[in-house]
């Protein structure tokens, strides 16, 4: 399938934490160097957001637990057949990689954005819809109407000080993603519904769909079973399951 949409489904609340990460990096690494003043808005929006995650999680703690968890589960797959020993001890010296460089980390990570002012009084006004306005914000104002270049530098120095959690969040996604072969199922009349293995650790569900199909997958998933409802979107009102059969291709990504 050609350039197809992913669906993805996370099973655990540390995956959902690494999504949510990794999308606002992507956000922020977006528009960061991106000379208008909306460019520099949605980039630290997207850095304060990612602050507000390491304020709310013992990231640190989350991402080694993980790291570790990979190592030894790759490990585990040396001495079995077919696999590729040069490319499987590239992933583990990555990870060991990763796990030096969390470790290195010392005290909260984004210290330094969490204590300058004006990041810090964004933050305070985030919950007030609207609360970054110029009139409520003219300190802020002041900034994003500096020279864009200067924006820019001092935004991606932010940036830089986060890659310590981008790098690490990235490596475990990707090699996750890569863990898994495709599986070409059907959803009759529009639903499919398949039993988990509880010993398995399946991390995140894919769906990949067409960019022409006309639905979307809603997934649900528990301990001992996942179902797939695919969705058609009806204007201004409720999408509806499809009576169609709908071919997907599939990714369980357990390790």
């Amino acid at each position: 399938m050609d350039n197809p949409i992913i669906y993805e489904q996370p099973l655990n609340e540390r995956m959902r934490t690494f999504l949510r990460l990794e999308h606002l990096f992507n956000m922020a690494a977006y528009s960061l160097r991106g000379f208008s003043v909306w460019d520099s808005r949605t980039s630290l929006g997207g850095m304060i957001q990612i602050l507000d995650i390491l304020s709310r999680n013992d990231l640190k703690n989350e991402i080694l637990k993980e790291l570790e968890r990979l190592t030894v589960s790759l490990n585990a797959l040396r001495n079995l057949p077919g696999v590729d020993k040069q490319q499987l001890q590239s992933i583990l010296s990555q990870l060991e990689n990763a796990q030096q460089d969390v470790h290195s980390q010392t005290g909260q990570f984004g210290s330094s954005l969490r204590e300058d002012e004006m990041i810090k009084t964004l933050r305070q006004r985030s919950s007030i819809t609207g609360g970054d306005c110029n009139f409520d914000l003219p300190g802020y104002h002041h900034w994003l109407e500096r020279e864009p270049e200067k924006r820019i530098t001092e935004l991606e120095a932010w940036f830089d000080e986060l890659d310590c959690i981008q790098k690490p969040v990235k490596l475990i996604l990707a090699i996750l993603r890569e863990s898994s072969d495709a599986r070409e199922l059907l959803a009759e009349a529009g639903f499919y519904q398949q039993s988990l293995d509880p010993s398995a650790p399946v991390q995140i569900l894919r769906v990949l769909l067409p960019r022409e199909s006309n639905v979307y997958p809603e997934i649900s998933a528990g301990k001992h079973r996942f179902s797939i409802r695919f969705l058609q979107p009806l204007k201004g009102t409720r999408p509806v399951q499809s009576e169609d059969d709908i071919p997907f291709s599939f990714y369980s990504c357990a390790l």
